[in-house]
């Protein structure tokens, strides 16, 4: 591989020691989970019921139950066939503060020709120039003609599947330029109301595999001596395959009430892949300054180490008549298990005969835990002529991370959000329903960045999504 050889570091430990270790230090913000989000790197948004009322633990509606409450999925008999899909679109803007030289980084002005206003902002405001959020789910499930059996049902789902791409001649390419992230699921779910006298009670459980992948893209400036510096651009993948599993409960309190527990398993992710650093368009290995860095250039084998939290979620359902019904959903991340994350590289770099960079590299994190509160309304107006529901709902997402620790590509903030939606039963065989939420990312500000280099910004934006979901029962 191209990576594996040895480079001597020219200059004298003082000088090379802080560059490098800046660089790789870098690359570890560009592993972080990409793309605009609240809550971490959940994102749990489909199902009818979840984008129509924001709302899915006591009563899912359908099979989109098998990841927020499997146990929803035990009143869902005969056999079921469910396709939906959602679609992101995303208004995002952001300033940047400039910086000054630190530990293994320049500073800015340096290097970055675009002038600084009063406010002491870079002037302008960057906004993506691409952005994509889809996220499609496709599921099977029957009882097997056993009325008050279980209900077994196959899932294959993506919650995540996001991207972004900023400016390449931005100051904010020395964050990111591109970043994607992909988490498919696979899962056999199994949903049972336990019979009487306690029927009341329907337990559940789902497990599978995910599918993990991130990409990203950034450059780097290297600073040297004498006031020189070199641009890198560094490109970074890993994947991973992880079993995951979920177990959820419901309890009709009383005919009108129902009550819902679930409890979704986090897990360690490793990213396995590469990472390359290569040259920006216009310059060569030929370049003076380059041949001084020792080959730095190449591909490299990179794995990535990061905690996925588990979740606790509690849900309630009153059905006030039949032209009402209210739901509460409360979900909490323990975040708390992101305290670090970890790169582990084979870039055999050295200085005077030492290994020139720490292996594994680190970088705090430091995330709080994270909840969210969620409000619904499902109205049916006229019930014995139209098989018509109204949806609407309200969010607010508590970010788990702390503002220093916060990158360009993963600037989880808090938000609040609303959602209407409609569902129809064609026939007692299709059911169709159609929903809209929009979030509002509350303005974000910070001042204390701790990243390489450090990632002052003053964010905000919203994002619309439009869900279709279509279920067939047979």
């Amino acid at each position: 591989m191209e990576g594996e050889h040895k480079a001597r570091w020219p200059f004298a430990p003082g000088a090379g020691r802080g560059p490098l270790t800046g660089l790789l230090a870098g690359l570890l913000v560009l592993a972080a989970a990409p793309a605009v989000r609240a809550g971490g790197f959940t994102i749990i948004e489909f199902g009818g019921a979840k984008t129509g009322m924001m709302t899915s633990i006591a009563k899912p509606y359908d099979l989109s139950g098998v990841y927020h409450n499997p146990a929803g999925i035990a009143d869902l008999h005969g056999t079921r066939l469910h396709l939906s899909a959602g679609l992101s679109f995303v208004d995002a803007e952001l300033r940047l503060r400039p910086w000054e030289a630190g530990p293994g980084y320049g500073a800015s002005e340096d290097f970055i020709d675009t002038p600084v206003g009063a406010d002491g902002y870079f002037e302008g405001t960057i906004k993506p120039t691409k952005y994509f959020g889809v996220m499609p789910m496709l599921a099977a499930s029957s009882d097997f003609g056993l009325e008050n059996g279980p209900v077994v049902a196959l899932a294959a789902y993506v919650p995540d599947f996001i991207g972004a791409f900023l400016p390449e001649d931005a100051p904010t390419r020395y964050m990111v330029t591109e970043a994607y992230f992909v988490a498919g699921m696979a899962a056999l779910t199994v949903g049972y109301r336990l019979p009487a006298p306690v029927d009341r009670v329907a337990l559940g459980v789902s497990a599978g595999v995910m599918y993990v992948r991130i990409q990203g893209a950034r450059w780097l400036n290297q600073p040297l001596l004498a006031g020189l510096s070199a641009d890198y651009v560094l490109r970074l993948q890993g994947e991973d395959v992880i079993p995951f599993y979920n177990v959820g409960a419901t309890v009709r309190a009383t005919d009108q009430l129902t009550l819902g527990l679930a409890f979704i398993g986090g897990s360690e992710v490793r990213l396995d892949g590469s990472l390359e650093i290569g040259l920006p368009p216009g310059v060569t290995e030929e370049d003076p300054i380059i041949r001084a860095l020792g080959g730095l250039a190449g591909e490299y084998d990179q794995t990535t180490v990061m905690q996925v939290p588990p979740g606790l979620c509690a849900g309630l359902h009153y059905q006030h008549s039949e032209y009402l019904a209210v739901a509460l959903d409360f979900r909490y991340w323990f975040y708390r298990v992101f305290d670090k994350q970890e790169m582990y590289h084979d870039i055999d770099l050295e200085i005077l005969g030492q290994p020139a960079v720490a292996n594994p590299l680190i970088t705090p994190k430091d995330y709080g835990d994270s909840w969210t509160f969620s409000l619904g309304f499902q109205v049916t107006p006229l019930p014995d002529r139209v098989p018509l529901d109204l949806m609407a709902g309200f969010t607010y997402d508590e970010s788990p991370a702390p503002n220093r620790t916060k990158s360009l590509d993963s600037p989880t903030v808090d938000l609040w959000g609303f959602s209407f939606g409609l569902r129809y039963d064609f026939n007692e065989t299709w059911r169709g329903v159609l929903t809209y939420y929009h979030y509002f990312y509350l303005r974000d500000e910070t001042t204390d960045s701790v990243l390489t280099p450090p990632q002052n910004v003053d964010f905000g934006g919203s994002v619309d999504t439009v869900s279709l979901q279509l279920e067939v029962r047979l």
